[in-house]
């Protein structure tokens, strides 16, 4: 249940974004490689909630390899990793899917949109269908 939980806070989520905006990058594989580190987000349209980090000066991030793996890096308050999951990525225009890897014992495949890619900004936007209804997720990454 953690590695969802981790997944919903990561969401990627989708909305085209012009290349003719300030700093907008074309939504590709390339400009989402590297590390973005978890800002916070939005719940259902709620106020911005910053994300608690543990480490005071080592921030929880994903990072996309350009081999189809996407990690987890979490630190706990010694500020050692002490959480690193892999799941496999797929971009299709602008819908990402997250998946898992034959290591994890829980099936999961998650599709994201991505809302906004800048050189320093990833908003990333994930629809949850619950009994108690339809939200809407929105997580914001940054390069530092």
């Amino acid at each position: 249940m953690k590695k969802v939980i981790i997944l919903v806070l990561i969401v990627l989520s989708a909305a085209c974004t012009s290349d003719d905006d300030n700093n907008g990058l074309a939504i590709n594989s390339q400009n989402l490689l590297g590390k973005w580190y978890i800002k916070g987000g939005t719940y259902d349209n709620g106020p911005f909630e910053n994300y608690n980090h543990e480490c005071a000066t080592n921030k929880n991030f994903q990072e996309f390899f350009d081999n189809g793996e996407l990690t987890f890096n979490g630190y706990n308050i010694a500020c050692e990793i002490s959480d690193t999951q892999t799941s496999l990525w797929v971009l299709n225009g602008n819908i990402l899917t997250v998946s898992n890897t034959n290591f994890d014992p829980i099936i999961y495949e998650i599709v994201y949109s991505i809302e906004e890619l800048t050189s320093e900004e990833l908003i990333l936007k994930q629809t949850v269908i619950e009994p108690e209804g339809t939200f809407v997720v929105k997580t914001t990454f940054t390069r530092d």
